[in-house]
């Protein structure tokens, strides 16, 4: 209730407002103050996408979550062992990086530490909760996601905003494919607490909530979400038959490579939601993917700095096409790009050790091994991985975090 309050109140009152009421209650509650934090870093993230409309405040309450969530959590020795500390080689490169060599200025250097920042937030609250009592975390998380999504299922049939774009639906996110990811990471949360078994609710509720968040990626039309989730969910089901999971991603190779085809002259042509005609290209994206490349060739090994992709783009279309440029000149739609563009190879070389790491530390491999599958499959079409302050990075921490608490079932 205290994180609906402080929404509303950054609703009516700004950042400012809702900072204030954050301050004010950390100052007197005395109870359950770990699981506000977390249920409210989580909405903030999710929210933190709309640069317009009610919920457009949350630009700036994210990074007050994290700071005034850093403070807060010193008490706890939030630095002390935390597994976020194997980000530090990749924070570091990239801040030095960024100091060094970004056109953009301080509030890149800031998103660069962000990496290091969140996770820190993340990881420790999630240690924290779990071992206090690990039944209660998951059914908070679960309850959190089942709050988010009601009221996005809400909004198909009550929209009291404009929450479709194009006829894609974007619910309370700023655009229909945040809405997708964010969906995506959903359902891999709740297949690792589902794994875990270690909550009061049944398989059958797992098995309704995930057909429910794969109907919301179907209304957000992205493909890639829609494509993501059926890949976890192979690797899921085929975790004692290791010669039908080469099979099942050999398959999904296979329509993802000859998808446009197999559906122009298939019975599912007419389903708008895939966009066939924009197939082919990605919705444009490989248009944008050799502009980037070329740039990458001659500045690979270092990068310019955290948000260069950004303003590489927007300083390409300003000087080679103009202000009409179609949407997917917006952005490099690639993490891998992005990533290089930003911190260059020795960067890169970094961010994989992080992931090295977590995955060394997960209990459930299975399920680790079909997440890291689904996380790579995405960043061919998304940058998401190579930001610290969306939604979906926070999303990605969580999923480690969960994976490196003591196993309730194996």
């Amino acid at each position: 209730m205290p994180a609906i309050i402080i929404i509303i109140a950054g609703i009516f009152g700004g950042f400012l407002a809702s900072t204030a009421l954050l301050v004010l209650i950390l100052m007197f509650s005395k109870k359950n103050v770990l699981e506000f934090l977390l249920v409210l870093l989580i909405f903030t993230f999710f929210l933190g996408d709309n640069s317009i409309g009610p919920f457009a405040f949350m630009q700036n309450f994210r990074f007050v979550m994290v700071l005034v969530s850093i403070l807060y959590l010193l008490k706890y020795k939030v630095i002390k062992n935390s597994i976020a500390n194997y980000l530090l080689p990749f924070t570091i490169i990239a801040f030095f990086i960024t100091l060094l060599f970004s056109p953009i200025g301080i509030a890149a250097g800031l998103r660069s530490l962000g990496f290091w920042l969140v996770g820190l937030v993340i990881f420790k609250l999630a240690n924290l909760l779990y071992l206090k009592n690990s039944k209660r975390a998951s059914e908070l998380l679960v309850l959190v996601l089942v709050l988010y999504f009601t009221v996005n299922l809400i909004l198909v049939f009550f929209p009291f905003e404009s929450v479709y774009l194009n006829g894609r639906f974007k619910g309370l996110t700023g655009n229909p494919n945040g809405l997708a990811l964010i969906a995506m990471f959903s359902y891999a949360l709740l297949s690792l607490i589902k794994k875990r078994k270690d909550t009061i609710f049944k398989n059958t509720f797992f098995l309704v909530f995930r057909i429910a968040i794969f109907f919301v990626i179907i209304l957000t039309g992205s493909r890639t979400a829609l494509l993501c989730v059926i890949a976890l969910q192979l690797i899921i089901w085929t975790e004692k038959h290791i010669v039908w999971r080469y099979i099942s991603i050999f398959i999904l190779a296979f329509l993802y490579l000859f998808f446009e085809d197999l559906i122009r002259y298939s019975l599912f042509q007419e389903i708008s939601f895939l966009r066939i005609e924009t197939i082919a290209d990605a919705s444009g994206r490989t248009e944008v993917w050799p502009v980037a490349w070329e740039h990458i060739k001659n500045d690979g090994f270092i990068g310019n700095g955290i948000l260069y992709d950004d303003y590489f783009m927007k300083d390409y279309v300003y000087r080679n096409i103009g202000e009409n440029a179609s949407r997917h000149w917006a952005g490099v739609w690639n993490s891998y790009l992005s990533l290089l563009l930003d911190v260059g190879l020795v960067g890169l070389i970094a961010y994989v050790y992080f992931w090295i790491q977590v995955f060394r530390k997960s209990h459930y491999k299975n399920l680790a091994i079909a997440f890291v599958f689904m996380c790579l499959l995405s960043g061919i079409t998304e940058s998401w991985m190579a930001a610290s302050m969306n939604a979906f990075t926070p999303m990605m921490f969580l999923f480690w975090a969960i994976q490196s608490q003591p196993a309730t079932n194996k």
